[in-house]
């Protein structure tokens, strides 16, 4: 199961012979009651493609650019998918249009809708300050609510201005993301590579961030007089500056949130652990033991819900989820130690009792255990 996190623009009206410029107009003009009604519009639009199947040239060339990639991406009825759309009520129409149609398609699978405020073209200093902050802090907000290993950042549709901000986000998080080129057919695949940050830098200056955060700006001379003019180039791509005011820009927000989640253990797998992950867990579909090994050793939270069996002696088993991967682990100090990593589906459910480690008489067989970044 997948859940995937995705930009929408307007694409979805191709097919409805309005201008893109008239669109937003045209919009406004459906009305129920008068009343405008952006569901009353997001049902014309949808009338005008929904049958049409998602396959084959339909989906470059008559089908919008979020089900273009969606389908190229490999859902299915099972997966999740989170529609981000623009403040505007043309954007959003365009979404619902899209949600209906993966409902009509893909029945049972799980959509929601969500405008994304200031995110709009008129205006490019609230499209800045606002629009770009909302969209990385929404996106943020659905990877702490779902299994960020399973996680797909889809930023094919909507402003191209995104792509970079999704990309970074994907890069620090850990998190893939897919989208499609232009006119391309073919899905890129950008895997989450290992970036990191000296905190250090950035650390010095948390407090004066999340005061920023708190009263949503502060005045630039509180920040000149906080901030030494030498440091102040490095920290800009954090902030905006607006009317003798500095607000957190979008980069900024997510640095924040990554200083907010340091990292806490450094996972080191066993010779038995990593035979286990190379030649066994490597046959499944979408299962990558040293990404989701990295992503709960790095956060208390995630490793709290990781942990689904405590077996003693220090042991205890980790669950990703809805997977049939699963690791048993201790700790040391900083250190994360990964015994052993099987799968359910040849251990059967019973694995934590058949399956086990006496870490007091049986370390010398499991050693030396290796640093996991210099694994993979």
């Amino acid at each position: 199961m997948k859940t995937i996190i995705c930009s929408v623009g307007t694409s979805a009206a191709r097919n409805l012979g309005v201008k893109p410029a008239d669109l937003t107009n045209w919009v406004n003009q459906q009305k129920v009651k008068d009343e405008i009604s952006t569901e009353y519009a997001a049902e014309q639009v949808f009338n005008t493609f929904r049958d049409i199947s998602p396959e084959g040239e339909n989906l470059k060339n008559k089908l919008s650019a979020e089900i273009h990639s969606l389908v190229r991406i490999g859902i299915t009825s099972k997966d999740k998918i989170i529609l981000l759309a623009s403040s505007t009520n043309d954007g959003y129409c365009c979404a619902l249009a899209v949600e209906k149609y993966l409902n009509y398609y893909w029945n049972g699978i799980y959509v929601k809708t969500e405008k994304v405020p200031g995110l709009q073209v008129n205006n490019a200093e609230l499209f800045r300050t606002k629009g770009v902050v909302e969209f990385v802090r929404l996106i943020l907000r659905e990877v702490d609510n779902y299994d960020v290993n399973n996680i797909i950042l889809n930023p094919t549709g909507g402003f191209k201005a995104l792509v970079p901000y999704t990309v970074l986000l994907g890069m620090l998080k850990g998190i893939k993301c897919d989208y499609i080129f232009e006119q391309s057919t073919t899905l890129l695949e950008l895997p989450p590579l290992p970036v990191e940050f000296k905190r250090s830098q950035f650390e010095a200056y948390r407090n004066l961030f999340e005061k920023i955060e708190r009263e949503t700006a502060i005045s630039t001379a509180e920040w000149e007089q906080r901030v030494p003019y030498a440091e102040r180039k490095m920290l800009e791509p954090l902030v905006d500056f607006s009317d003798a005011e500095v607000t957190l820009s979008a980069v900024g927000f997510l640095f924040l949130d990554e200083m907010r989640s340091p990292s806490v253990l450094v996972p080191f797998l066993s010779q038995k652990a990593i035979k286990d992950c190379f030649d066994n867990l490597a046959q499944l579909d979408d299962c990558d033991p040293f990404r989701y090994l990295l992503r709960v050793a790095t956060s208390k939270e995630a490793l709290e819900r990781a942990t689904h069996i405590n077996v003693g002696n220090g042991l205890y088993w980790l669950k990703p989820g809805r997977t049939t991967d699963r690791y048993l682990v201790s700790t040391e100090g900083w250190r994360m130690l990964i015994w052993r990593a099987i799968r359910e589906d040849q251990e059967g459910s019973n694995y934590a009792s058949t399956v086990t480690v006496n870490p007091n008489t049986e370390r010398q067989k499991y050693s030396p255990f290796m640093r996991m970044d210099f694994v993979n």
